[in-house]
């Protein structure tokens, strides 16, 4: 760990102070007892004892209760003080987690995995938490000041045992560096194995339906048994490292204790040494033995949550959106698109010169095959991703100087997967939205799009709890209370990508009845399969091999037989061929 990794860690939350404040008072509290409890003691045994001194030895008796009562208050302040630290802490990393999730460019978000992100912002977050409060000021470093200030008192006692005693631990010590090292790369696999773990649980629970559907269970038994093998692994060579520590340091406390009484047994015998001395000395071996053992389980746990630490630095330094816009907006009149083009990895091109204008009031339909790139153009209007070459103009101006705030305002999408929340039906399509909208906007719109009445038929109406997995509702209605949301945003351009594609055919035509109707004054961008449904659209885009190869009315279209005229009469022989 470097200086400035070292000072990363230190200023990562705000419980400097705080932090500071429990190492003190940790080091405090072991000054107070191993400073004068030996020399007390010492008294006791060879002046007090010695000169039948019942007076002194009752006196001295009552000054080290005081003391351990002294020590006992500390020790709970400080207990408190430590556990307000830790959950200060990880609240603050909780919400740096967050904050940079919610500000990270959509292309790295990409790259990981949902349970990762799971891992880290939970278990992983509560672990870093501990990493400097206690892990580094109140073990790592109090443990070494306390191993410090025994080692002072070994010399005051008897300076020719102290030098053995400290001389073996010294050379203990260089020797049990790489097995430090190790220790800290088997907790750094063991962090991604867990990791690696919690990602495919997540995954395997969300996909649970299909699992089942396709027989997969046997397959992700088999993943699952595998890391946790992996797992398994690791933690026995971390135990193994640690009984090997552990054995070593009983050899070393052993071979300090013998020293102490050859060495010291042999001055009594020349009635140069006083036994209180040698008492008090093997006692303080058991002390170091026992503090550095402590030690040995700070470093493991700092390690792991050194890692910890690592990972959550990772993603709060997350590559964030670009947002070097300083021009407000008002509305979106107009949306140009000049020779624009899209690659995700710098290699391959999604887009490639995609040029068009629209003008409000406008629908465009976006059409092709699938993986043409239909998502990914309308992806670039809220600028979840940004452009390789071109522009792209919202009312005459590069919406790169925008303040990407005041564009997504003006922007509603409607996602493929319907966006539910576990909130009340209201609650949900109220969520993003003006609070000053009334009830009475949400039934008029849902009455529109064929809803109001089901929902009309719960208990609590719009007041009943739903969620992503419940079956209240079925996948298209939910798709419609997404819908819905969006349209009581009134923004300016609205995206609609598949949102009849889950619909049967009743619903489909009350949503485009009803999309006609309350989209009318808008940009409307809709991506459909279903050809009938953007047939009244104002712009059709045909997409092909990364480019616009086919654009007009569906008229203009159909006269000119290409692309679109192919794939709407190959559309509509499959639909008579179900029927």
């Amino acid at each position: 760990m470097n200086r400035e990794m070292l000072k990363e860690m230190f200023n990562f939350t705000k419980n400097k102070k705080e932090t500071i404040k429990v190492g003190n008072l940790i080091f405090l509290q072991m000054f107070i007892y191993g400073a004068t409890y030996p020399f007390i003691m010492q008294y006791i045994v060879d002046k007090a004892i010695t000169e039948k001194n019942i007076k002194v030895v009752i006196s001295l008796s009552v000054i080290l209760l005081l003391i351990v009562f002294i020590r006992s208050l500390i020790d709970g302040y400080t207990e408190t003080k430590r556990k307000y630290c830790y959950h200060n802490n990880d609240y603050e990393i909780k919400n740096k987690i967050f904050n940079s999730v919610q500000d990270a460019n959509i292309s790295e978000i990409d790259k990981i995995q949902v349970g990762t992100l799971m891992g880290i912002s939970t278990s992983q977050s509560y672990e870093a938490s501990q990493l400097f409060v206690w892990s580094f000021i109140g073990a790592l470093c109090v443990r070494f000041a306390t191993t410090l200030l025994i080692s002072i008192i070994l010399l005051l006692l008897n300076w020719k045992l102290a030098l053995i005693i400290i001389g073996i631990f010294i050379i203990s010590y260089i020797f049990l560096i790489p097995m430090y090292n190790k220790t800290r790369r088997i907790y750094k696999k063991l962090q991604e194995i867990i990791i690696e773990l919690q990602a495919n649980v997540n995954e395997y629970i969300d996909s649970f339906s299909t699992t089942k559907t396709l027989r997969l269970e046997e397959t992700n038994l088999a993943q699952i048994d595998k890391i946790l093998k992996n797992s398994k692994k690791e933690i026995m060579k971390s135990d193994k490292v640690i009984s090997i520590h552990n054995a070593i340091f009983s050899i070393l406390t052993f071979t300090s204790i013998l020293a102490i009484v050859l060495v010291g047994g042999n001055e009594l015998n020349l009635g140069i040494g006083v036994a209180s001395t040698i008492m008090l000395m093997v006692n303080y071996v058991d002390d170091i033995n026992r503090h550095i053992k402590s030690l040995l389980e700070h470093v493991h746990k700092a390690n792991n949550r050194y890692n910890c630490f690592l990972n959550i630095l990772k993603t709060v330094n997350i590559k964030k959106e670009e947002d070097k816009g300083t021009k407000s907006l008002s509305n979106i009149e107009k949306v140009e698109f000049r020779d624009v083009s899209l690659s995700y990895d710098g290699r391959n091109t999604i887009l490639d010169k995609i040029n068009f204008k629209v003008t409000k009031p406008m629908q465009i339909a976006v059409v092709g095959k699938s993986g043409a790139g239909k998502t990914s153009l309308v992806n670039l209007l809220p600028r979840f991703y940004e452009i390789c070459k071109g522009s792209i103009l919202i009312n005459g101006i590069d919406y790169r100087d925008i303040q990407l705030k005041e564009l997504r305002n003006h922007i509603a999408y409607v996602f493929q997967e319907p966006v539910i929340f576990e909130k009340t039906i209201l609650n949900n399509i109220k969520f993003g939205n003006s609070s000053n909208i009334k009830v009475e906007q949400i039934i008029e719109v849902c009455k529109r799009l064929g809803i109001h009445e089901k929902i009309k038929q719960f208990p609590d109406g719009y007041e009943t709890l739903i969620s992503a997995k419940t079956d209240l509702l079925s996948y298209g209605e939910k798709q419609l209370l997404s819908f819905a949301r969006a349209i009581l945003k009134d923004a300016d351009l609205i995206i609609l990508d598949e949102v009849t594609s889950n619909l049967d055919f009743e619903f489909e035509e009350k949503v485009m009845k009803a999309t006609k109707e309350m989209l009318s004054n808008k940009i409307s961008f809709v991506i459909a399969h279903r050809l009938n449904t953007i047939k009244n659209s104002d712009l059709i885009l045909f997409i092909d091999n990364t480019n616009i190869v086919e654009m007009g009315t569906h008229e203009e279209l159909i006269q000119k037989e290409g692309y679109y005229y192919n794939l709407y009469n190959n559309t509509n022989q499959v639909m008579l061929t179900n029927l």
